[in-house]
């Protein structure tokens, strides 16, 4: 088996854990761009009372950086641009970029059904819970379904299926040209805009059907606090709790969906989960609309 190296804690697994090779990063700041996208994090951090708070805005097509905000709290009522901001990525965002590692191999589709029974799952002794165990889980879906509502178990026992061994599923990551290794808000964003454009990080059969399950994420799934009225968008959100028992939640995607411009990170790390628990989303879809003419 290959399932024991595991961070209980925070279910951190180590073989979904990914990062794209280093590459140069180009940055092209559009300056209203950059007006627009610090306004909209400042006022929702503000209204959530929030740590600190990151966005991103990638071109799809170049890979070039056209907004990047970072702004941390000074106090109960003001934010100040910081460079030093939490960098630790979810299992939320990275589950797209396993389950595509298992496409690849031909072993599993997304229409391939898995039971995650009551949300909880034991292997060697690692249990590995979804956001709604206590409420009994999802029981059987489809991979898909688990991509939509951020299953862990169903992510994990996709790679289970696609994968004899943790060193299997390594190679496949390499074949795509992505490393195992922490990964930080840009190079998440980067893998994002790779799928975005159907760059080689696998093949475009895969890659697209990819992209249709990350367009549902935000129809029927969990995405769905990232819904524009104006333009139709694909992504994933993403949640973890950091040891000092703070939250990081996130969405990351692009659109147009069908032939995407731009792709965008929001990350905002707070004390306490609010009552909305995709506000990532929400500051997404808000940065979305400022840009749609």
């Amino acid at each position: 088996m290959f399932m024991n190296k595991l961070d209980i804690g925070i279910f951190t697994l180590l073989f979904i854990s990914c990062q794209q090779q280093q590459t140069k990063q180009i940055y092209t700041i559009d300056n209203t761009l950059q007006a627009k996208a610090t306004s909209i994090v400042e006022n929702n951090l503000s209204v959530l009372n929030a740590l600190s708070g990151q966005a991103i805005i990638m071109e799809v097509q170049t890979g070039q950086i056209k907004a990047m905000v970072g702004l941390e709290r000074k106090d109960s009522a003001t934010y100040q641009t910081s460079e030093n901001l939490p960098q630790k990525q979810t299992e939320g965002l990275i589950q797209p970029i396993s389950i595509l590692a298992a496409l690849e191999t031909g072993q599993v589709k997304l229409s391939d059904t898995v039971n995650v029974g009551n949300g909880i799952y034991s292997a060697n002794g690692i249990e590995i819970k979804d956001h709604n165990w206590h409420r009994g889980g999802y029981g059987t879906i489809t991979i898909q379904q688990g991509l939509a509502v951020s299953s862990n178990v169903a992510t994990y026992k996709t790679i289970e299926k696609a994968f004899s061994n943790e060193q299997a599923y390594q190679a496949q990551l390499k074949k795509m040209g992505v490393d195992l290794d922490s990964l930080t808000t840009i190079k998440m964003l980067t893998l994002y805009n790779e799928i975005a454009k159907n760059g080689d990080i696998a093949s475009k059969a895969n890659t697209d059907s990819l992209k249709q399950a990350l367009k549902y994420v935000v129809t029927d799934g969990l995405g769905q606090s990232a819904k524009s009225d104006k333009v139709q968008i694909a992504g994933k959100t993403g949640a973890i709790q950091l040891e000092d028992g703070s939250y990081i939640i996130e969405f990351c995607g692009y659109f147009p969906a069908e032939k995407p411009q731009y792709s965008i990170i929001v990350s905002i790390h707070k004390e306490e989960v609010p009552a909305s628990g995709m506000m990532a989303g929400e500051v997404f879809k808000q940065i979305v609309d400022s840009m749609i003419k």
